[in-house]
């Protein structure tokens, strides 16, 4: 393993593929199967010469081997997350920068255990979490892009992401985050609903909800 050499990773994650796949099982249905073969339809529009992918089964992962593709990298990862919402279908992930190998036959990999460690313990909410370790890159990197100055990543209570939202996409993504909850609403454990209140909420507060719309999710009535 002589290529053990450093990149760039994304692990991503379809939330509630177990659910789906045994609802297709039961139903005797193919839909999500046909839900994921769309969405995975983007990736034929990358450059793979800058973007590596490798789908197996609900997980996802994109490696990019140059600092100066980064946003490449990242741009890759918004239409991934943009596609899977269009099959009404949320995903997150993380992304770190660690070494990594992979061939036809062997993926041995720092950097997707790192992504996975903060897939499962920081990105919560159907979004991308990025590695610290990155974002200090990037502070004190000479002749880097200038990722923080790009608005391409967002903060929240010290946990960078990827941001998904522009004035191009805000108004399409909350369409389809509404259509999500509305679909997936009398079915919603508390952590299930937890997910939707909290994209929400990022919806909400983006500086691209210009016409200040409101909540697709009612408030909680008492039952005073």
């Amino acid at each position: 393993m002589t290529d053990l050499q450093y990149r760039y990773v994304a692990l991503i994650d379809v939330l509630g593929y177990r659910y789906l796949l045994e609802k297709d099982r039961k139903l005797g249905k193919l839909d999500f199967k046909d839900k994921l073969t769309n969405a995975l339809g983007v990736l034929e529009h990358f450059d793979e010469s800058i973007i590596k992918v490798q789908a197996i089964s609900d997980t996802i992962i994109i490696s990019c081997e140059e600092h100066r593709h980064i946003i490449d990298f990242f741009d890759a990862l918004r239409k991934i997350f943009i596609a899977f919402l269009r099959e009404g279908l949320f995903i997150r992930g993380g992304v770190a920068y660690s070494r990594h190998y992979q061939n036809n036959h062997v993926t041995y990999s720092h950097a997707i255990a790192r992504a996975y460690e903060l897939e499962q313990q920081s990105a919560v909410y159907p979004r991308i979490v990025i590695d610290n370790n990155i974002i200090e890159m990037f502070k004190v990197g000479e002749d880097l892009p200038d990722i923080l100055k790009s608005g391409i990543i967002c903060n929240e209570q010290g946990v960078y992401f990827l941001q998904m939202l522009s004035e191009d996409t805000w108004e399409e993504i909350y369409k389809l985050a509404s259509d999500i909850y509305e679909k997936d609403k009398s079915q919603l454990n508390e952590n299930a609903y937890s997910k939707h209140l909290r994209f929400q909420n990022l919806l909400l507060d983006s500086e691209y909800n210009v016409r200040s719309v409101g909540p697709f999710i009612p408030k909680i009535n008492s039952l005073l």
